[in-house]
């Protein structure tokens, strides 16, 4: 070997470490995509198999974070799993069909407003809005009802119709699913987009309060600071949320229907969710 020649293993460990710089930075610079839990329990494995052992086990609701955008063994991704009571990340492979996209991927055509500058109205909660809510009916009731879908989205035994509806003075996504036919959740994505997220708090709080008035207490009520650099700062914390490092989540209780409010965020995207879901139906469904 010559004078200034590295050894194999050395030359080995630099091509190795310049390979994960590369594929780390490609990850940090990716917007990073989350999924909510929608199974009783989910189980997070140390490799993309189910005989491999369980690192954590996830429940119905929990939020995970994509760490990569690779599939593995076509339908297992590798995310991140936030623990809110230990204050730790861990990380492991879990089935994709147990989960569901917490961004939904909305049909161009839902998203334009027709505006060039749209200014987002201030919330109103004296516009009610009375959705389809009549668990186990077929499409073409809801159709007969709500007027044909700006878009569908079929995917095994799981079909989702979209619509664009303006809810409390909101613009908001609506999608409808039904599992084997029968409705089983609907789901309302706020579409307006705020330039500081502290409003989205702000809208959270006031929906929440309202929510109150009408049903009560919920039955959990929980703000999870996964990092609390900005916890008594609360100027910062729509910078907090955009960052993913604080989450809002309320739950009511309303006899065969249950009441999911969801605000979190990731790489200063925010998802503010609200969604009904027949209980009976609540872990028969993957999607």
């Amino acid at each position: 070997m010559k004078k200034n020649e590295r050894p194999p293993s050395v030359l080995f460990s630099i091509i190795t470490l310049l390979v994960l710089m590369v594929s780390l930075t490609s990850i940090v610079q990716a917007q990073v995509k989350k999924y909510q839990v929608i199974v009783p329990k989910a189980n997070l494995h140390l490799e993309p198999n189910e005989k491999s052992p369980v690192v954590v086990s996830a429940r119905a609701g929990d939020i995970l974070a994509q760490a990569s955008a690779v599939r593995f063994k076509r339908d297992w991704i590798f995310v991140y799993y936030q623990l809110p009571d230990k204050g730790k990340t861990l990380a492991g492979y879990v089935q994709e069909q147990m989960l569901r996209k917490l961004f939904p991927e909305v049909n161009s055509v839902l998203v334009s407003s027709g505006e060039a500058d749209y200014q987002p109205k201030e919330l109103d909660v004296n516009q009610e809005y009375q959705p389809v809510i009549i668990w186990g009916a077929a499409q073409d009731k809801l159709v007969e009802i709500e007027g044909r879908p700006l878009a569908q989205e079929k995917s095994g035994e799981t079909e989702v119709y979209q619509y664009r509806r303006q809810i409390m003075n909101k613009q908001c996504l609506i999608e409808y699913v039904f599992w084997r036919y029968e409705l089983i959740s609907a789901r309302f994505h706020l579409l307006d987009n705020y330039t500081d997220n502290n409003y989205y708090i702000s809208d959270y709080l006031k929906i929440k309060n309202y929510l109150e008035t009408r049903l009560g207490q919920p039955v959990n009520d929980r703000v999870v600071w996964f990092d609390p650099t900005y916890q008594n700062k609360n100027e910062y914390w729509g910078k907090a949320l955009g960052a993913g490092q604080l989450e809002f989540r309320s739950s009511w209780d309303m006899g065969d229907t249950e009441l999911d409010l969801i605000l979190t965020g990731s790489d200063n995207k925010v998802a503010f969710v609200a969604e009904c879901l027949g209980k009976k139906y609540k872990s028969s469904f993957s999607n």
